[in-house]
């Protein structure tokens, strides 16, 4: 069997299509009332969840040589990413394995030892059985958000993306957190948008989909300036980070450091996971208290 110059020609646009990555909008656009750098902060529950979900975003966002396709057409070199971890995932007595094995990921992903964290906190412990105290989220959240002045903050939505129970109950401590806010402008809160099942595992063409999305909006931006409404969540403008293949295999490699959590379904969801390839977000408008 042979390919015909029309498989080629097909095989080539969609080899260049998954070559380099893409971001839409602009999570790292510097407030009009400030000139410091930005300091965005992402928050999950588990080890390996900054693989599994996150790490389109972190690859578009780490201070490394890179090429972004990016819709201001550079990359905003000025942002400086940090992670917190609110647990160990020691549901099954591998915490202190599990550290170890997000430590590796997080040198692989590209974030700076000075700016991770991760708890060990009896009231923070991996588990399906119950929900996490929002309150007490709100607490240890405020906290790293005082100490390192974040001004922008990433997490899952009320979805979680894989329904963890852990996972749905971060989002509520951080709305806590930004309401509670004293000091004016607070953080902003971005949520990774929970996709339904239909198209949540849909591997390799969720980056295709994904760039023929912002390709074709991009060119109906030339013919129609209020269009926006194409972009719209629940209200709020989405943000969109696009994997290149490079990318996609820093976050393979990073994923491999997690080794404990490898089992065989795991390793189909990094196979066919649309996170692996795609992050949507959402921005959360929330009012601080005056």
């Amino acid at each position: 069997m042979f390919f015909s110059s029309f498989h080629v020609l097909i095989l080539s646009i969609v080899i260049a299509a998954l070559y380099r990555p893409t971001k839409s909008g602009d999570l790292t656009t510097e407030s009009l009332v400030t000139t410091q750098p930005q300091r965005i902060l992402l928050v999950t529950a588990h080890p390996d969840d900054e693989c599994l979900f996150f790490a389109p975003t972190i690859l578009g966002l780490v201070d490394r040589p890179r090429t972004f396709d990016a819709s201001d057409g550079k990359k905003n070199h000025k942002s400086e990413l940090y992670s917190l971890c609110l647990s160990v995932g020691d549901a099954d007595g591998l915490g202190h394995i599990r550290k170890e094995e997000y430590e590796k990921s997080l040198d692989v992903l590209g974030i700076k030892d000075r700016n991770r964290m991760t708890l060990d906190d009896p009231y923070l412990q991996d588990s399906m059985e119950e929900s996490w105290n929002i309150d007490y989220i709100a607490d240890v959240v405020a906290d790293f958000v005082i100490s390192h002045n974040i001004t922008t903050i990433l997490s899952f939505d009320q979805n979680g993306v894989s329904n963890h129970p852990n996972h749905k109950a971060i989002p509520y401590g951080i709305q806590r957190v930004i309401s509670a806010y004293t000091v004016y402008p607070p953080p902003k809160f971005y949520v990774l948008i929970t996709v339904p099942l239909s198209i949540k595992y849909v591997g390799i063409l969720a980056p295709l989909v994904a760039k023929f999305d912002l390709y074709a909006i991009n060119i109906l931006h030339s013919f129609k300036d209020r269009i926006t409404w194409f972009l719209e969540y629940s209200g709020y403008t989405v943000t969109i980070f696009v994997s290149g293949i490079s990318d996609y295999l820093v976050a393979l490699q990073a994923m491999h450091q997690h080794w404990s959590q490898l089992v065989w379904f795991r390793w189909l969801n990094v196979m066919f996971s649309r996170y692996m390839w795609v992050n949507e977000w959402a921005e959360v408008k929330l009012q601080a208290r005056e």
